[in-house]
């Protein structure tokens, strides 16, 4: 639950923030109000995919990034 607190903290200061989370965890996405959020179908401990899977994993930050840029609307996220 900390990372909720905290993005919502950095977002109070004005810095936007997005939180990674694996799918198993969608239940408490939505409890926490997290502004915006990727959820991945990946295992836990491999949030944005497997180690040294660098073609994976630069998908997922890129998507993380695009949703910075681009989500207007409060408590967003994205499946990927």
């Amino acid at each position: 639950m900390s990372v909720g607190h905290v993005s919502r903290i950095f977002e109070s200061m004005g810095l936007s923030t997005v939180c990674f989370f694996v799918k198993s965890f969608m239940h408490l996405i939505e409890q926490m109000k997290i502004p915006r959020t990727i959820v991945t179908n990946n295992f836990v401990g491999r949030t944005i995919g497997k180690p040294y899977d660098l073609s994976n994993q630069t998908n997922v930050v890129r998507q993380g990034i695009e949703l910075l840029s681009s989500a207007t609307i409060q408590n967003s996220f994205k499946i990927i």
